[in-house]
């Protein structure tokens, strides 16, 4: 039989209601692997127990540690690593292990939207689809895997669309790669995109998120500028424009060497270079030095930029990363 390591991290998944009503974290690994039925006549499950706290309370050095747990786990014979999170943060988790682990066997996080004690709980079923995933021998080659109702979605491309819906976790541009039907693992396709750098010291590195919006000035920057951050996410609007107001604060980031990597508000989509010509367009924004994050949200901007700062590439490094696959730099 496969052998499957499955480590919890807390959230949803690992919670039930008190005497008040209300879900708290309450379940460890072990418990969760008892919860299942027949699955564990098909594989073995082992327990490992790392953190159990609402994922909205991740931070940094919450994933350095959980990276190395599951390197330290996938040394020891398994087949395959399940993690379940908390859904706030698991898109973060997931692809920050897929940006800095390149190991042999799949990695699979998962999760729930109803805590064990609600009324059709998609606890059970979440993971056990993850260990059949994390048993396939196909899924190693697909990178880090978010698994969640019964679809199968890579980590880059994963993002929580619904704030209570089952089905949260979608590939919006381009659908999920694979499903899990009648325990079979089914897979549709492969993702194109796949980067693992490894990881420095990222302890200290500090990136902060700025939108704009109708009426955005150059306040948040400057103060981000005065906190002598690492990096900036600057999300933009439609297709890659800024309120005019913004842009001083932009050229003071970009003239004191602080990386300014650009997304944008609407979720779908890739950047226009050279369609608009006014101040705070998307032209205007390259040739100021503005690096184009393309089809990341900010969040996960903000985890990638971390990560190659944290390695200690200069601005053009940063820039051919985040470049590289939409333009000729």
């Amino acid at each position: 039989m496969k052998k499957i390591a499955l480590i919890s991290t807390g959230g949803t998944i690992a919670m039930q209601a008190d005497n008040s009503g209300l879900a708290v974290p309450t379940a460890g690994a072990k418990d969760l692997i008892e919860s299942l039925s027949d699955i564990r006549k098909e594989f073995i499950v082992d327990d490992f127990d790392f953190i159990n706290i609402p994922s909205a309370h991740m931070t940094i050095e919450d994933l350095i540690g959980l990276r190395k747990l599951v390197i330290d786990v996938s040394k020891k014979g398994y087949d395959g690593i399940v993690i379940t999170h908390g859904t706030d943060t698991m898109e973060e988790t997931a692809y920050f292990l897929d940006l800095t682990t390149d190991l042999d066997i799949p990695i699979i996080l998962t999760g729930s939207q109803r805590n064990l004690s609600a009324i059709s709980s998609d606890v059970a079923i979440n993971i056990i689809d993850s260990i059949r995933v994390a048993a396939d021998e196909m899924a190693a080659k697909m990178g880090v895997l978010i698994v969640f109702a019964s679809e199968i979605i890579p980590a880059r491309e994963a993002t929580k669309t619904h704030r209570t819906r089952l089905d949260t976790f979608k590939s919006l541009e381009f659908g999920h790669i694979g499903t899990i039907d009648n325990k079979r693992v089914l897979w549709f396709r492969m993702p194109i995109i796949r980067e693992t750098y490894g990881l420095g010291n990222i302890e200290n590195i500090v990136v902060d998120i700025i939108p704009s919006y109708l009426g955005a000035d150059s306040r948040n920057i400057r103060n981000s500028i005065k906190d002598s951050v690492d990096g900036i996410v600057l999300q933009a609007l439609g297709a890659g424009h800024i309120p005019k107001a913004m842009l001083d604060g932009i050229k003071e980031a970009i003239s004191g060497s602080i990386p300014l990597v650009l997304t944008s508000r609407p979720i779908k989509g890739r950047f226009f270079t050279n369609t608009y010509g006014f101040e705070g367009s998307e032209k205007h924004l390259r040739s100021l030095g503005v690096i184009f994050g393309e089809d990341l949200p900010p969040q996960k901007v903000r985890i990638k930029l971390m990560v190659l700062l944290s390695l200690g590439y200069d601005y053009d490094r940063i820039k051919y990363e985040f470049e590289k696959n939409y333009y000729v730099n």
